[in-house]
């Protein structure tokens, strides 16, 4: 959490809620105190980020992060996974269940530990998914009919 200066973390995994508050550097807050204009009303054609996505562990056992797919070993906070990615498994009298990315998007948070004991519904980590875009904002133009 140091790493990214994030003071505050509440998490709440019934109905899925994840708050994140990045601390304020002095002068920064000084700065938003003095010069923060009234707030203006949002433009319809801005979309709020997707709310992240909990994933909770679908069995009792050992957590193990995924090694293949990642550059350090394992996921870690802000590497990017596709829906359907093995991104760990949890080991149960050693035989071991894929925990499967249920969405493509950006890992938040890594809850447990390599190798740490998890119960079942358990919150391992949290991913926020990638924002939807449409063709045209992709440059996904088809061509123009003949």
């Amino acid at each position: 959490m140091e790493q990214w200066g994030i003071a505050d973390l509440r998490l709440t995994v019934g109905e899925a809620t994840l708050e994140l508050q990045r601390a304020a550097d002095d002068d920064e807050a000084e700065r938003a105190a003095v010069a923060a204009p009234p707030p203006a009303a949002a433009p319809e054609a801005e979309r709020a980020l997707p709310e992240p996505v909990a994933i909770p562990a679908p069995v009792v056992g050992l957590f193990h992060v995924a090694a293949r797919g990642f550059a350090d070993g394992g996921p870690r906070p802000g590497d990017q996974v596709q829906a359907g990615q093995v991104i760990g498994s949890i080991e149960l009298m050693h035989v071991p269940t894929d925990l499967i990315s249920p969405v493509s998007g950006t890992i938040e948070a890594v809850m447990v530990d390599e190798g740490a004991g998890v119960e079942y519904g358990q919150v391992l980590l949290v991913i926020r998914p990638f924002e939807e875009v449409s063709e045209d904002e992709a440059g996904m133009v088809p061509p123009p009919a003949r």
